[in-house]
This record gives C-alpha cells, sequence and structure tokens, in this order.
C-alpha cells in the first residue's frame, strides 16, 4: 500500500508573543493572544522548545519492564529577544518597572520580595502553504535572562521559560492548522 501523505519540512522562524497572564482557567482565543501590543517584534538566535518527561519503569522478577509510566513532565522554550522594550524583560523578572517623566527614565529594579510573573507565550509559526503552527505555554522565567552588550553585535535577550501549570491539565500544546476537504483539498 502507498503512503500519500504529502511530507511537510518546517522552516523558518515565527511571531513571538508574550504577557502577564492574568490567571484565568481557560487560555485565550487567538485573537486575544496575538495583537501588536502582545507582540515582542523581532527575535533572534531561533526559537526552542523542549518537552522532557519522567518515565518511572515497573520491572517484574526477571529484571524485564512490564509497564512505563511517566511521572512528571517539563516543558520549556527558549527565544532570543532582540527588539528592546524594557516592560518585555520585566516579564522575564521579580523586577518592578517605573517610568520617571521628570528626569525622563524607565528602570526595571531587579531584588525584592516579588513572586515570579506568570507568562502566557505564544509562538506562531506560517508554513509555506499559509496555514500556522501555534505554541501555547504558560511559563515563568526561572532561569532569568542573559544579554551582552558588544561592539561588534546587536544586543540580544536570552530567555528561557519554564510551564507552569496554571490550567488544569495544561502545560503546553502544539496547534497546527491543516487543509481539509473544504478547503477544497482532498
Amino acid at each position: 500500500m502507498a503512503n500519500n501523505k504529502k511530507k511537510n519540512i518546517v522552516l523558518g522562524d515565527g511571531e513571538l508573543y508574550m504577557y502577564k497572564f492574568p490567571g484565568t482557567n481557560d487560555i485565550p482565543e487567538d485573537a486575544e493572544i496575538e495583537t501588536e501590543e502582545n507582540n515582542v517584534g523581532n527575535t533572534s538566535g531561533g526559537t526552542t522548545i523542549s518537552y522532557e518527561p519522567e518515565p518511572y519503569e515497573v520491572k517484574n522478577q526477571y529484571g524485564k519492564t512490564v509497564k512505563r509510566v511517566v511521572t512528571s513532565e517539563e516543558v520549556t522554550f527558549t527565544s532570543g529577544l532582540l527588539d528592546w522594550d524594557l516592560e518585555k524583560v520585566k516579564l522575564l523578572t521579580t523586577g518592578e518597572t517605573e517610568i520617571d517623566e521628570e528626569n525622563s527614565t524607565h528602570t526595571l529594579t531587579l531584588g525584592g520580595d516579588n513572586s515570579m510573573t506568570n507568562v502566557l507565550i505564544r509562538f506562531v509559526h506560517k508554513k509555506d502553504d499559509g496555514k500556522k503552527i501555534r505554541f501555547t505555554m504558560i511559563g515563568t522565567a526561572g532561569n532569568g535572562f542573559e544579554m551582552s552588550f558588544n561592539p561588534d553585535e546587536e544586543t540580544v535577550v536570552d530567555a528561557e521559560f519554564t510551564a507552569v501549570e496554571v490550567v488544569k491539565n495544561f502545560l503546553a500544546s502544539i496547534e497546527e492548522e491543516i487543509s481539509t476537504a473544504s478547503d477544497g483539498v482532498s
């Protein structure tokens, strides 16, 4: 039997959206997430999504594995922010920002007794056929961030987020738009 399924090769980057998650029980609709205000702008260095289950193996008296279950899961998201926006950098910290119009400054203060910010992360990649792949996660940037000011390169804020279960039974999702018969594809 021949396999007539079309092969897809995904190449390229996408748009990254981030904002402080309000703590509701549901993931918002695409139109609410994918706004200009939530778009981080340009990114650099690619985007990495990592899923790491921790398996537990049940072995019988002969040392053979008879069952495997996942006891925990970790999802991480890594990307580099190229556009400078101190409010987006704040999402990577426990810090607070303040705008002082009198002195014309915008300050991010690190330190203090602030809790970590739950951030909704949406990465959207547009495939060659115009359909989209959407990765959605709620996470915290518990590993902090790194940025270097180098005269020979642009400054990129590299950040890693780890998923947190704010919405019951949800760490992350990957949604792919597909062509259907109603699209005229058989």
